[in-house]
C-alpha cells in the first residue's frame, strides 16, 4: 500500500511539476557569485523587516535556507533542533507543542497559555505553537531562528525569541516547476512539488503541495507522520514600487501521534522509590505488554490498580489561512501592510502524560494586521507601525486518570495591540546607533469551567490521601475489579455523573453540583470509599500591559567584520486558567545583554562570528501541582522561577578548497535558578529539592483568625512542603553544545557532481523537567547524519542517500512524571536511511 503511494506521488509530482524548498531570488544571486568565486554563499534574511545579509544583521540570529533545510533532512517543525543546537520542541501529547530557546520556555497541554518564543509564518504572529505541529515543510525560502527576547518588531510574547517559517514567493516573469520524492525507513514517503507562472509580465501564481507519511515507529503504531498540505499564492505588481501579494494554505494532519513510554514508576511516600519498567523504547504505551504493565501500577488517591487504555490515540486536526501583503514606495518611505486570517479545529486523543485517554478537543481562530512604515530622514533609518490581533479559542479537554477525572470547557479570547518604533542613526559609514521602543497591551478574557470527579479510597475527604493499609486492601488486590470505579471518557460532567449512577457505584438521587462552593460528596454504595466533585467556573477579564526597548550600537571594523552591542527588554503577558483557586497568572520578564561580532576573512573564505549574551529572567510561569491559599491541589501556571541566563557562542565555516566546506558551532550555556520555590503535599511532592515544612504567615499563605501564624498549612491533611530548587540548571539548558559538518564535492564528468556530506551534533546533559527527578535528566549524545549525493546543477536534477542517528540510539526527548506516579517520556526516532529524487526545471 505505502509503495503503491509512493509511485503515485512520483508520477503526480513528475506530471503537475509541483514543489521544493528554493532561496529567494537575492539569495539565489548571493549563493551564485559566491560559488563562481570558490567563497561562503550569502543568506538574505528579513528577521528585521529589510532584506539583508545574515553577516550584515547585528543581532543574534541561526537562518536556514530551504537547500540545506533538507540536506540536512528536516522535513518538520521538530527537526530545526537539528540545525539551532540552542532551541527544543517537545510534545507531551497531541496536537500540542512546547518551545524551549536557551531555557526559556513552557509545557502546556491547553491552548489558553501563550508560547515564550513568537511563531511566525510567512510574515503573520501565530497565537498558538500547536501550529507548528500542522507547519508542512516544503517549498520554503528559508526558516529564521531569533535568540533573545524581540521586544520591539516582534514585540508580543517573544520573551525568549522568535521563529520565522518563509515560504518561497512567487517570481514574475519566471516559469518553473520542481519536485522531489522521497522513501525510507518505516515505509516513509515524502512527495513535494511547486510551480510557478507567470501570467503577463505583472502576475505571478506560485502553486505546492506536500504529502507526507510514515508508518509509526512503535509498536503501537506511534510516531508515525500523515500529513497533507498545500499552498498557493498570487504577486502582483502593476508598477515599480507597489506589490500586492495574496496567499492562502491547507494542511490536515492525522495519524496517531507521538509516542510515550514507560520508564518506571514510583513507590508509595515518603520515599517514592524509582522502580525502573521492564519495556524498552520501541513499545509505546498502547500494546499489550505496556498495558500488562500498567495494570500493575497503583494510582491514587484511589490506591487501586490502573486498567488498560481505553482508547486509541490519534490526532485530527486541520489547519489554514489566508494573508495579504502590501508593500508600496512613498514618498516618505516603504509602507507594509499585512492581514490576515488562521483557524484550526479538530481534535486528539494520548496518553502523555500517562493519562488512561486525554481528549483535546478545539476550534481557535484569529485575525492579525500589521502596518509599518520604513524610510529615511537624513542620517536616521526608522520603521514605525502598528499590531493587533484577535484570537478566539474554545476547547473541551479532559484529561482521564481514572481515580481523576478533569473536564474542561472554554471560550478564550485576547485581544492585542501594540504601537513600535524604531530609529537607527548612522553617525558614520561604519557607526550605527539604534533605539526601539514597543508599547503593548493585552485584553484577555475567559468564560470556562473546571470539573473535577475525584475518587478516594476510605474515608471521606480530608483524611482520605493515605489512607490505612486496611482502607487500602479493601480497594485493590481482590476486589479490585469491583472496589472503585475506574472513570470512562467523557467531554461532559452530566455524563460521567450518569454513568456512575446507571453502572450503581452512587445514590441514583445523586445531583450534579452546578454552583461554586464547597466540594460535593457522593458516597460508594459498595462502602468502600467516596467521590468528591468539584465546580470551578472561571469568568473574568485581565489586561496586561507594558512599554518594552531595546538600545544598540554596530560598528563596522572593516566591510567584512561587523562588531555590536544590544540591550533589550521582553515580556509575555499574565493569564486565566483552569484552576482551582488559581484563576490568573502574572506576566514574565526577560533582560537580555549581547555583544557579538560577525566576520569574514581570507577572500570569503572563513567565515566565523561570535556572540556572548547576559538574560535575566524572572517571574516564569512554571505549571505544575501546587496548593492554593485554603490547601487544595491544583494543576496550576505559577509564577515561580527567576533564572540568570549566560552564555558564549562561536560559529565557523571554512572553504579551505573550491568544493570543500566545513562548518563548527560551539555554545556554552550557564542556567541558573537564582530563585525557584515551588509548593505541594502528597501525594504530589515527589520532587529532587530539599524542602521544608510551611505554616500560614507567609505572603503566600497569610495568617487569619481561623489559621493563626505558625499553623501548618495543610492540603488534603498533608503537610504543605516548600521546595527549594534554587541552584539547579535551568530547563532544557544544556551547557555544552556542538555542531560539526564537512560536504565535499568530487567533479565527476561535464556538470555532473558528487556531493557526501556528514553532520554531527553533540548535545551536553540536561534537565527535562521541573520536578529535576533522576529519569528527567536527560543524557549527553551525540546524533550523526550523512547523505550522498549525485546532482547535475545544470540540468536541475540530483539523487540522494541518506542515513540519519548514525549511532542509532533513541534519545530522551521529553520526559514527564505523570499525575499517577509514573516516568514517562518521548524518545527521538532510530537510525534511519533513505533516497530521495528532487528536480527544477
Amino acid at each position: 500500500m505505502r509503495k503503491s503511494l509512493f509511485l503515485t506521488s512520483a508520477i503526480w509530482v513528475g506530471l503537475s511539476a509541483p514543489a521544493f524548498a528554493q532561496a529567494g531570488q537575492l539569495e539565489a544571486q548571493g549563493e551564485a557569485q559566491a560559488s563562481d568565486q570558490g567563497g561562503i554563499g550569502e543568506i538574505v534574511v528579513t528577521a528585521q523587516r529589510k532584506a539583508e545579509s545574515l553577516q550584515d544583521a547585528a543581532i543574534a540570529i541561526d537562518a536556514v535556507t530551504g537547500a540545506d533545510l533538507v540536506a540536512q533532512g528536516v522535513t518538520n517543525a521538530r527537526d530545526i533542533t537539528k540545525i539551532v543546537p540552542s532551541l527544543t520542541i517537545g510534545n507531551g501529547g497531541g496536537q500540542n507543542s512546547s518551545l524551549f530557546l536557551r531555557g526559556v520556555g513552557n509545557r502546556t497541554n491547553n491552548a489558553y497559555n501563550d508560547p515564550a518564543i513568537a511563531i511566525t509564518y510567512d510574515g503573520v504572529y501565530v497565537a498558538r505553537p500547536a501550529a507548528l505541529t500542522g507547519a508542512a515543510f516544503y517549498d520554503l525560502e528559508r526558516v529564521e531562528v531569533l535568540k533573545g527576547p524581540q521586544g520591539i518588531l516582534y514585540g508580543r510574547n517573544a520573551t525568549g525569541g522568535a521563529i520565522n517559517i518563509l515560504p518561497a514567493k512567487p517570481q514574475l516573469g519566471e516559469r518553473a516547476g520542481g519536485f522531489s520524492v522521497s522513501y525510507g525507513s518505516y515505509d516513509a514517503v515524502n512527495a513535494n512539488g511547486y510551480v510557478n507562472m507567470p501570467i503577463g509580465d505583472n502576475l505571478a501564481v506560485r502553486i505546492a503541495a506536500s504529502r507526507q507519511v510514515q508508518d509509526g515507529i512503535n509498536r503501537d503504531g506511534s510516531d508515525d507522520r500523515d500529513l497533507w498540505s498545500a499552498r498557493g499564492q498570487i504577486l502582483f505588481e502593476p508598477y515599480d514600487g507597489l506589490s500586492v501579494r495574496i496567499g492562502g494554505d491547507y494542511a490536515k494532519v492525522g495519524g496517531v501521534g507521538p509516542g510515550n513510554h514507560y520508564l518506571g514508576s514510583f513507590g508509595p511516600a515518603p520515599t517514592y522509590a524509582f522502580i525502573p519498567s521492564p519495556l524498552d523504547l520501541y513499545e509505546g504505551m498502547g500494546t499489550d505488554a505496556a498495558n500488562a504493565y500498567r495494570t500493575t501500577l497503583r494510582g491514587a488517591p484511589g490506591f487501586g490498580l490502573l486498567r488498560p487504555l481505553n482508547q486509541k490515540n490519534y490526532i485530527d486536526m486541520e489547519y489554514w489561512g489566508l494573508n495579504g501583503e502590501l508593500n508600496a514606495d512613498t514618498g516618505i518611505g516603504t509602507f507594509t501592510v499585512i492581514a490576515a486570517y488562521r483557524a484550526d479545529k479538530g481534535g486528539s486523543a494520548f496518553n502523555g502524560p500517562a493519562f488512561n485517554t486525554a481528549i483535546n478537543i478545539v476550534d481557535d481562530s484569529q485575525f492579525t494586521l500589521e502596518a509599518r512604515l520604513a524610510g529615511n530622514v537624513g542620517p536616521v533609518d526608522y520603521i514605525v507601525g502598528g499590531f493587533y490581533m484577535k484570537d478566539d479559542a474554545y476547547a473541551n479537554n479532559e484529561f482521564n486518570q481514572e481515580f481523576v477525572l478533569p473536564i474542561q470547557s472554554y471560550n478564550h479570547s485576547t485581544k492585542s495591540w501594540a504601537g513600535f518604533g524604531q530609529l537607527t542613526f548612522n553617525v558614520s559609514d561604519r557607526l550605527r546607533l539604534l533605539g526601539g521602543l514597543r508599547y503593548t497591551k493585552d485584553t484577555k478574557r475567559m468564560d470556562g469551567l473546571i470539573t473535577n470527579f475525584i475518587t478516594f479510597c476510605g474515608a471521606a475527604p480530608p483524611a482520605n490521601l493515605n489512607p490505612a493499609n486496611g482502607a487500602i486492601a479493601r480497594c485493590s488486590g481482590a476486589n479490585d475489579a469491583t472496589a472503585l470505579p475506574r472513570y470512562p471518557n467523557a467531554l461532559d460532567p452530566r455524563a460521567a455523573l450518569d454513568w456512575l449512577i446507571s453502572n450503581n457505584w452512587i445514590a441514583p438521587s445523586s445531583t450534579l453540583l452546578t454552583t461554586p462552593g464547597a466540594p460535593r460528596v457522593f458516597p460508594l454504595l459498595n462502602g468502600r470509599g467516596a467521590i468528591q466533585q468539584t465546580y470551578s467556573p472561571v469568568n473574568a477579564t485581565r489586561v496586561f500591559d507594558r512599554w518594552t526597548w531595546k538600545a544598540s550600537a554596530e560598528f563596522d571594523v572593516t566591510p567584512d567584520s561587523l562588531l555590536y552591542a544590544t540591550y533589550e527588554t521582553g515580556y509575555r503577558a499574565g493569564g486565566m486558567q483552569l484552576a482551582e483557586g488559581h484563576p490568573t497568572y502574572e506576566p514574565e520578564f526577560l533582560d537580555s545583554f549581547t555583544v557579538g561580532s560577525k566576520n569574514r576573512f581570507f577572500d570569503n573564505k572563513v567565515q566565523l562570528n561570535l556572540e556572548a549574551f547576559w538574560w535575566k529572567y524572572r517571574d516564569q510561569q512554571i505549571t505544575y501541582f501546587t496548593v492554593d491559599t485554603s490547601g487544595t491541589l491544583v494543576n496550576s501556571n505559577e509564577n515561580a522561577g527567576r533564572v540568570d541566563i549566560k552564555g558564549v557562542e562561536a560559529d565557523l565555516i571554512v572553504k579551505p578548497m573550491r568544493n570543500t566546506t566545513l562548518s563548527g558551532k560551539v555554545a556554552y550555556l550557564d542556567s541558573t535558578y537564582k530563585d525557584l520555590h515551588l509548593y505541594t503535599a502528597a501525594p504530589r511532592d515527589n520532587l529532587g529539592c530539599p524542602s521544608t515544612a510551611v505554616t500560614y504567615g507567609s505572603a503566600r499563605y497569610p495568617a487569619t483568625a481561623a489559621n493563626p501564624a505558625g499553623t501548618p498549612v495543610r492540603a488534603g491533611g498533608q503537610q504543605v512542603k516548600d521546595f527549594n530548587c534554587s541552584g539547579n540548571q535551568g530547563v532544557f539548558a544544556p551547557k555544552w553544545t556542538v555542531n560539526l559538518g564537512i560536504e565535499q564535492v568530487v567533479p565527476v564528468g561535464g556538470a555532473v557532481e558528487l556531493v557526501g556530506r556528514v553532520d554531527t551534533a553533540w548535545r551536553d546533559s540536561q534537565w527535562g523537567g521541573f520536578e529535576f527527578l533522576a529519569f528527567e535528566r536527560i543524557p549527553a549524545y551525540w546524533t550523526t547524519d550523512a547523505s550522498l549525493t549525485v546532482r547535475d546543477p545544470d540540468a536541475g536534477w540530483s539523487l540522494s542517500v541518506y542515513a540519519l542517528n548514525l549511532e542509532n540510539k533513541r534519545r530522551y526527548l521529553f520526559p514527564q512524571q505523570s499525575p499517577l506516579g509514573m516516568a514517562v517520556t518521548t524518545v527521538g526516532a532510530p537510525r534511519t536511511w533513505g533516497a530521495r529524487l528532487s528536480a527544477d526545471f
